[in-house]
């Protein structure tokens, strides 16, 4: 989102800049992205951020200028699901005073926000499943990416780091050896960029794993008939978070899909899983243990089964034991359930200050829910993201215009 977000505002303010994104997945959006499958056109999973909360004035302004075909209100009901009894208590924003808005991508995907953002921008390039595993300063000064066989994919003159995978120590865990820029100021030193960087290693992250799959009909109907659409989880030691989502496929069935989130504890009791089809395996050749993720789904899907009035699922180890299901788990699913873990996604501890966001001295730039914004946007919040971004890509076009 903040990367869209700065290439957008930097195509509006300088039409003449070339602009590359580089996305390790498979299109724009991040935490806010959708996962979507040809073989069922109809289906998306928000399995990231079920929906954007925007509070500033700036930041509803922005994403009312992308007009009701990009941007939609979030009309789900949201609260908390009690996980002894079942009981679930809606959350009453209007009565709390919350100034809030609730919004959600065309069609409900989330990844249409920042999909929008540049679509139609000719002097924007988007690569998607391309991961940059190098940064280097070239002899004139301008930033070199290179590719995990240290070939060159891409060069620029500033370097917006939209999400701070390369520049936090984490890096080294999940794709081995040193993170990008921090290798790269270590061959050019940068004090003020050094200063960023120490400031953004003292950040921490809330680990999450997803578990998610898509049904239909009468085990879809089970799903939407709920009486909520995104519930937190108390008291449950596994699961923190389920996200319904749902609608009807063009010969009128339903369809629904549902994501469990973990708890933060039960991510780090169980470390080195990403997912088999996320993009960190795929493209960033992390390793991941397929048995364990097995494992971890059966033990996901077990914690929801455990609550009271939710339709139980079935996972694939369970269909494999001689055991007759429930009317409830008496289906297939269209798709999963499958395992991804959120390693890099949302950041706790303290926000980078706008005054080490922009760097004309190494002609870096920091944007996204981890940096600090005037308007005082939520640390990790998808508006952080939104507006941050927007600024840098402001901050950039100023130094070409000075």
């Amino acid at each position: 989102v903040s990367g869209c977000a700065s290439a957008r505002r930097l195509a509006q303010l300088s039409p003449s800049a070339e602009i590359t994104l580089y996305e390790i997945g498979r299109g724009p959006g991040g935490r806010a992205s959708t996962r979507k499958t040809r073989s069922h056109p109809h289906l998306y999973i928000n399995h990231g951020s079920p929906y954007a909360e925007v509070r500033s004035d700036s930041g509803r302004s922005l994403l009312s200028s992308l007009g009701p075909s990009s941007v939609a209100p979030f009309l789900g009901a949201r609260g908390f699901l009690n996980s002894d009894t079942g009981e679930f208590l809606l959350e009453n924003s209007v009565a709390d005073g919350d100034k809030s808005h609730y919004v959600t991508g065309a069609n409900g995907e989330m990844s249409e926000i920042a999909a929008s953002l540049i679509r139609g921008i000719p002097s924007i390039d988007a690569k998607y499943k391309t991961m940059v595993r190098g940064l280097s300063r070239a002899q004139n000064g301008a930033w070199e990416l290179k590719d995990k066989h240290e070939q060159v994919i891409g060069t620029a003159d500033w370097l917006v780091v939209a999400g701070s995978g390369i520049a936090h120590p984490r890096w080294s865990d999940a794709f081995g050896g040193a993170p990008p820029l921090i290798a790269a100021e270590h061959e050019s030193p940068d004090p003020k960029l050094r200063t960023a960087l120490d400031a953004i290693a003292e950040q921490q992250v809330s680990l999450v794993l997803a578990v998610f799959f898509s049904c239909s009909g009468s085990a879809a109907r089970e799903w939407l008939s709920l009486e909520y659409d995104v519930a937190d989880v108390e008291g449950s030691s596994v699961l923190a978070k389920v996200i319904i989502q749902g609608g009807t496929k063009n010969d009128g069935s339903e369809w629904c899909s549902v994501v469990l989130h973990s708890t933060e504890d039960f991510a780090l009791q169980n470390t080195g899983v990403y997912g088999a089809s996320s993009s960190a395996a795929r493209v960033g050749d992390a390793s991941s243990d397929s048995l364990q993720e097995e494992s971890l789904i059966k033990k996901m899907a077990a914690a929801l089964n455990e609550i009271p009035g939710v339709p139980a699922i079935i996972t694939r180890s369970d269909e494999s034991k001689n055991t007759t299901p429930s009317s409830s788990q008496q289906f297939n699913y269209d798709y999963g359930p499958v395992l991804h873990r959120w390693g890099n996604a949302f950041p706790k501890g303290r926000a980078l200050p706008e005054d080490l966001s922009f760097l004309s001295s190494s002609q870096v730039a920091f944007c996204g829910d981890y940096v600090a914004t005037s308007e005082h946007a939520r640390f990790g919040s998808f508006e952080s993201a939104l507006l941050s971004g927007t600024v840098s890509g402001e901050k950039i076009a100023k130094f070409y215009s000075e």
